[in-house]
């Protein structure tokens, strides 16, 4: 995150050089336009660069048009966050919601009249959290342009960007903090650890829905996995596939026997076969996988290796999202209709089972190292992904 927004602000109202008692002369315009600029003069409070605004806009006092053009940028940004973009690697719910509002933002803006109805809508759009108010707080009390400030600005914004939805319920993936959190109505009903992905396999951030979940799931492990973990274990020990309940399959898809294989003839760029991993407590991805609907193959899941939620550094993944708690997820997005009694009794060889949610559940994975612990106070996590230098 490059920016840091607004720590230098000029006084838009001298900027734009409106006339001294401007307020009401023409019959309130000039008064909302004195307001606009005294709420964009706060707004590097919320983490926004109040020169986006109003550089290059002298002619705003005079203009009906260019008004209208700053009022709905700056309420767009208040109410959905700034800078979204350079934040995640992938968005793949914002667009459908963009079009409808941006018209309900702009229907409510032509019923503005007065200074009192521009400070209201503009104090719609700031979210009534205590970790909002938080972030907010701590932004105000540190210099502009050092890390700590960059920091809280995409903090900010990342709060704003995901709660402005107003979700009936969501799941937040802070890689950073390697924590998860589930929400209904904007109130945290679960919280868990994750283990997240190494810094040289890192957990891309993303914004996708949960569709659906699979009851003891397939590992088939991707190619990169295969050839560069376990063939080298395998061409030593043909057996270990057996103990370690992986499948080999040739091209044609057939299950092939480990020992008939003639493993000193291949190696890692030409070696023809496919893994993929029995079903079973045993499995790399447990027994429930949560599918995320996005151009990565990532994917949050149970894991056999659960003892790694007890390190204070989690990041030892390949990439996926590892779930301390995932029948618990599993049970809250299932309306508690998740048999978790067939989850407990670690099956083996049993048959994958897809439940696709009823409603899908957007997901953010994001990387936000300003967080706020259980007792309320900012934290900075460190910077595992070196993203916020």
């Amino acid at each position: 995150m490059r920016r840091v927004y607004g720590c230098l602000v000029l006084t838009a109202v001298l900027l734009l050089r409106l006339p001294a008692g401007a307020v009401g002369q023409d019959g309130g315009g000039s008064g909302l336009r004195v307001t606009l600029m005294e709420l964009i003069d706060s707004a590097w409070t919320h983490g926004l660069d109040s020169g986006r605004y109003v550089q290059g806009r002298r002619d705003l006092q005079e203009n009906e048009k260019p008004w209208a053009d700053v009022a709905f940028n700056f309420l767009k940004d208040l109410r959905s966050g700034y800078g979204i973009a350079e934040l995640v690697n992938y968005d793949g719910i914002s667009p459908a919601f963009v079009k409808k509002e941006d018209e309900e933002l702009t229907a409510r803006l032509e019923k503005v009249h007065t200074e009192a109805e521009l400070k209201e809508l503009a104090a719609s759009f700031v979210p009534r959290s205590a970790i909002y108010d938080t972030l907010r707080a701590a932004l105000m009390g540190v210099s502009c342009d050092t890390s700590k400030a960059r920091q809280l600005v995409a903090a900010l914004n990342l709060y704003r960007w995901i709660h402005h939805f107003r979700w009936r319920r969501c799941i937040v993936v802070n890689i950073a903090d390697a924590r998860l959190s589930y929400f209904e109505q904007d109130t945290v009903r679960l919280q868990m650890r994750i283990v997240a992905g190494e810094p040289s396999k890192r957990t891309p951030r993303l914004a996708a829905w949960c569709d659906q979940l699979i009851l003891y799931p397939y590992w088939n492990i991707p190619r990169k996995i295969a050839v560069n973990e376990f063939f080298p274990l395998f061409r030593v020990s043909p057996r270990l596939a057996d103990v370690m309940n992986i499948q080999l399959f040739d091209r044609a898809g057939k299950v092939v026997d480990p020992d008939s294989i003639r493993w000193r003839r291949w190696n890692k760029d030409n070696f023809p076969y496919s893994m993929r991993q029995s079903t079973g407590c045993d499995n790399a991805l447990g027994v429930i996988k949560f599918n995320l609907t996005s151009p990565f193959d990532v994917y949050m899941h149970d894991t056999n290796f659960k003892i790694a939620f007890l390190r204070t550094y989690r990041w030892l993944s390949h990439g996926c999202i590892r779930l301390e708690k995932p029948v618990e997820l599993g049970n809250l997005l299932l309306d508690h209709q998740l048999d978790t009694a067939l989850l407990q009794s670690c099956l083996k060889d049993q048959k994958p089972r897809s439940i696709r949610l009823e409603e899908p559940v957007p997901v953010f994975v994001i990387y936000q190292t300003a967080v706020t612990g259980d007792s309320g106070k900012l934290r900075l996590v460190k910077d595992v992904y070196h993203l916020m230098n």
